[in-house]
């Protein structure tokens, strides 16, 4: 089934299990770049994960995004996402030379228009690219850079486990702002809604 395809009204958790996270798994494959989507409130864990990648030799170059107009930037921080990425990860030992900034998207389809034009204005073929984000918001990472930048390439989705939003503890929390559950059944709802819209590539689930 096509995720356009599906009626977002009154999903069961195990509809919202699959939509969000199935097949969402990595795949322990290296890239020469990766992408790591912004979020002031998760960017700590992905930052982390990126940073364990790099040290690993897993990916060469790391592409941050995110500016500061998102919808997690609920302190009105005025330090874009990606840039505060970019520091954390100098701290870390990741060399700025390796490092590209988007710091003007606002939000995950900017991420990927943004990021697509970064990669057609690099040199060489690219056939596989790391994508870095929360485990639950790797499936619309995907269906977002497949829509915007190239479907029949592999997306190695590589998931920062943060204890709250993962596959295996999201329904444990209530429904209130920014909890696991809160945060997934959202994302299965947008993942629904963009593909009916065009949006996002439409996935099979």
């Amino acid at each position: 089934m096509k995720l356009s395809e599906i009626n977002n009204e009154n999903l069961t958790d195990n509809q919202i299990d699959k939509i969000v996270f199935s097949n969402v798994k990595d795949s322990g494959k290296s890239a020469k770049y990766g992408i790591v989507f912004g979020s002031y409130t998760l960017q700590k864990y992905r930052v982390e994960q990126a940073a364990s990648l790099y040290k690993e030799g897993r990916v060469k170059k790391l592409i941050l995004t995110g500016g500061k107009g998102g919808i997690s930037n609920i302190n009105n921080e005025d330090v874009p996402e990606a840039e505060i990425m970019k520091m954390s990860l100098v701290e870390k030992g990741v060399s700025e030379q390796d490092l590209i900034l988007d710091d003007t998207s606002n939000s995950t389809i900017e991420n990927g228009i943004n990021v697509a034009k970064i990669l057609n204005n690099l040199e060489g073929s690219i056939q596989e690219l790391l994508l870095i984000s929360s485990e639950f918001h790797l499936k619309r990472c995907m269906a977002i850079m497949k829509k915007y930048y190239k479907e029949n390439i592999d997306y190695i989705l590589v998931p920062a486990k943060d204890g709250f939003t993962d596959k295996e503890n999201w329904f444990l929390s209530e429904n209130e702002y920014n909890s696991g559950r809160n945060l997934v059944e959202f994302e299965a709802d947008l993942l629904i809604k963009y593909a009916k819209e065009g949006k996002n590539y439409d996935l099979d689930i």
